[in-house]
């Protein structure tokens, strides 16, 4: 059971502050002559808002150490630069920065599936989970480790974190993937920006504010949606498989950034709403067909929400799409890396080593920070032996006889 609010040494604590608030206050009146009495009523007051400090029980939620823990090496968000741990260097958009405050719990990051990772040694299975033996191969296990790269990032930030399991849209003659514009539009109404990142893609750089990368990829305070553009591909011999009837590269739905804006809200619906045929046309073939609401945004939606350009924003592929080495595969054309975000279309069991790094080096990160901050603490340096404690022969120090 807790304690009374009121122990003996809290009330010594508390007359001791009084005392001094009255002395302070008493001085406060002294200078100010004429008028102490507002003087008085402010001071009364922070005397007052620091007594409750005093006495309240503070404990430190587990966000709230997520984000204590890793303030020492959090970038900040209106940084002109960026620097990753292997010396590369990288920039905001010259424009910027449109974001210089923590949106915190502004933000959603969203995880959205219908399946769930809850079979043996995964994540929302409540038995612990074995890092070395989680089979990335299986979807579960992908998911597993991406969900937690996700998790921590929101954390590290004090970002709202949501595994939205969505019902299958199978029986209503939809690829699954179609639940992202409904359920998106329907966070939106919740938050100034949802972020969803798919189940086979991570986040790279924890320490880096996704609003630090809204400076660098230029969405302001008016863009409505930004993805990366896709990798380049070729398809049953189709050099153009990544391209809309157009001929512009598509856009990939791995990674979405909505803003909730009113013409947020109006191209979302026109998305959703895209197979029924009623604005668009042709547009009830992407319902199964490769690659569904992925291509029903780049052929339909992009061109007719897009008035000023600036609405709809390209991430670049090589930022947000990708990973090392997806182009040892034949039939990919793009180097993309996903320096910030890395989307494993093809190798997805990739997904929990990229998770793996990611993670490790936030926490190297961490405490090398704090080890190097505080040195005269952790480090013990044995000073240098005089020659008078070494034998002649200077290979080993003598023992002295108090210790022999």
């Amino acid at each position: 059971m807790p304690g009374p609010v009121f122990s003996a040494h809290r009330l010594v604590a508390l007359c001791v502050f009084v005392f001094f608030m009255s002395v302070f206050i008493y001085s406060a009146a002294s200078i100010h002559g004429n008028n102490p009495l507002q003087q008085i009523k402010d001071t009364a007051g922070d005397a007052a808002n620091s007594a409750t400090h005093m006495f309240k029980h503070e404990q430190l939620t587990m966000s709230e150490s997520f984000l204590h823990l890793y303030e020492s090496i959090r970038t900040n968000i209106s940084a002109e630069a960026y620097m990753d741990a292997s010396g590369q260097e990288y920039k905001i958009n010259e424009q910027g920065p449109w974001w210089k405050e923590p949106l915190r719990n502004e933000i959603l990051i969203v995880d959205i599936d219908t399946r769930i990772p809850d079979g043996d040694n995964e994540l929302w299975n409540s038995e612990r989970v074995d890092w070395a033996n989680m089979n990335a191969e299986k979807d579960g296990g992908m998911m597993s480790a991406s969900f937690m790269n996700h998790f921590l990032y929101s954390q590290i930030h004090g970002y709202d974190y949501r595994f939205f399991n969505a019902r299958s849209m199978e029986i209503q003659g939809y690829h699954n993937t179609w639940v992202k514009p409904h359920v998106l539009s329907e966070l939106l109404e919740s938050y100034r920006f949802v972020v969803f990142v798919d189940a086979d893609a991570t986040i790279q750089h924890l320490e880096l504010p996704i609003e630090w990368l809204f400076n660098r990829w230029g969405i302001t305070p008016s863009t409505s949606i930004a993805m990366p553009l896709d990798t380049r591909q070729v398809l049953d011999g189709d050099d153009n498989a990544s391209n809309d009837s157009k001929g512009k590269l598509a856009l990939n739905t791995g990674v979405v950034i909505a803003q909730a804006l009113p013409h947020t809200f109006k191209m979302m619906e026109a998305w959703k709403e895209c197979p029924s045929e009623k604005q668009y046309p042709g547009c009830a073939h992407w319902k199964q067909e490769w690659s569904h609401e992925q291509r029903a945004f780049s052929e339909y939606i992009r061109w007719d929400y897009n008035p000023s350009g600036k609405e709809i924003i390209e991430i670049p592929c090589d930022d947000a799409m990708g990973y090392p080495g997806i182009n040892r595969h034949p039939h990919i054309l793009s180097k993309c890396a996903g320096t910030f975000l890395r989307h494993h279309t093809i190798d997805k069991a990739m997904t929990k080593k990229s998770t793996e790094e990611a993670m490790l080096q936030s926490m190297t990160d961490v405490m090398h920070k704090m080890l190097q901050s505080n040195k005269e603490k952790f480090w013990i340096k044995e000073e240098e032996q005089t020659k008078a404690t070494r034998n002649t022969a200077g290979d080993e120090p003598v023992i002295p006889a108090s210790r022999a």
